[in-house]
């Protein structure tokens, strides 16, 4: 199958995009034209993800003569950028939302940042280095944003306009977003759930040749 059409776009989580650097080279090594996109909350991205989503959709639908977006992939946080902007733009033929945010369980700051401490615990040891330096960057109050932002926009709210494009993933080890609200997120459209043994939260960090597998797999049934 020719690759050199298929288009995927990565859209990182809260304020931090240097550790999905590896995961978007594994897919440009496979012949996909990878783009990672900008972190919300990012210096001069906007920390309202709903906002985010719709400008990522307005700059895909700006593009009359260029390709579709066979793959769009939400990481955390980037996963209601990603939701959002697809159910807002009818050129992104499928959407990956890996460890979705936020689990209604814990749609409170308290709560959602005990999740995130327990996680950490789990994560790499060497994910704290790659994340801290964007989390500088950007600042405690940009990050907060983002994290309010997090708990108000609810990926279940656009589920029905992305009907038949949706797959999303769990990692086995993720305590922030829940097993139970990754699948509920499946349960009312032909998608697909699907289980990373061994992964935490920040999956597809050190294990991007088995993501390239996941995103090829997707751009096949796409392209069929």
């Amino acid at each position: 199958m020719t690759r050199t059409a298929t288009r995927v776009i990565v859209v990182p989580g809260a304020a931090v995009s240097r550790y999905a650097l590896p995961a978007v080279a594994a897919l440009r090594a496979r012949g996909l034209d990878a783009e990672l996109a900008d972190a919300p909350g990012s210096p001069g991205v906007p920390t309202d993800l709903a906002r985010y989503g719709g400008q990522l959709a307005a700059r895909l639908a700006d593009r009359p003569d260029g390709p579709d977006v066979d793959v769009l992939v939400g990481l955390s946080v980037g996963a209601q950028v990603a939701a959002v902007a697809a159910a807002h733009c009818e050129r992104v033929r499928r959407v990956l939302l890996v460890s979705p945010t936020v689990d209604p369980e814990a749609r409170t700051g308290p709560r959602l940042l005990g999740r995130w401490l327990r996680g950490g615990r789990l994560e790499p040891p060497r994910l704290g280095a790659r994340q801290l330096p964007d989390w500088a960057r950007a600042g405690p109050r940009r990050v907060a944003a983002v994290v309010r932002s997090a708990i108000e926009v609810h990926i279940e709210d656009h589920l029905d306009r992305l009907a038949g494009r949706l797959t999303v993933v769990h990692a086995e080890r993720d305590v922030i977003t829940s097993h139970a609200y990754a699948a509920r997120l499946v349960q009312s459209d032909p998608a697909r759930l699907v289980v990373v043994p061994g992964a935490t939260h920040s999956w597809p960090y050190q294990d991007e040749a088995r993501f390239a597998d996941l995103v090829e797999s997707i751009v096949e049934r796409t392209t069929a």
